[in-house]
């Protein structure tokens, strides 16, 4: 089952990053096939709190994370293999 929030892709200091993929799916409506597209949402998360949503890529969510902490002078905590996995800058 899937939760309300997402699937946890990632965690860097407080921000999560969580992906909501929606199947595309065909339903018989009235004798004829109505097909609904599928979609892919990410999202940013601060413990319940969302900050920011309706992105469809996961690198751009960890980058623009990587750019808040870099506000705050706190991406020296976010690990090297995040930094490499999604090639922040």
């Amino acid at each position: 089952m899937m939760e309300k929030r997402g699937h946890h892709i990632c965690k860097m200091v407080t921000y999560e990053v969580r992906q909501k993929v929606t199947q595309e799916t065909n339903r018989k409506v009235g004798g004829n096939f109505v097909k609904t597209p599928g979609s892919v949402e990410v999202m940013i998360y601060k413990g319940k709190n969302k900050i920011e949503g309706d992105m469809k890529d996961i690198k751009k969510a960890a980058q623009k994370i990587y750019d808040l902490l870099k506000d705050v002078n706190r991406e020296t905590y976010v690990e090297k293999k995040l930094i490499r996995k999604y090639g922040l800058i």
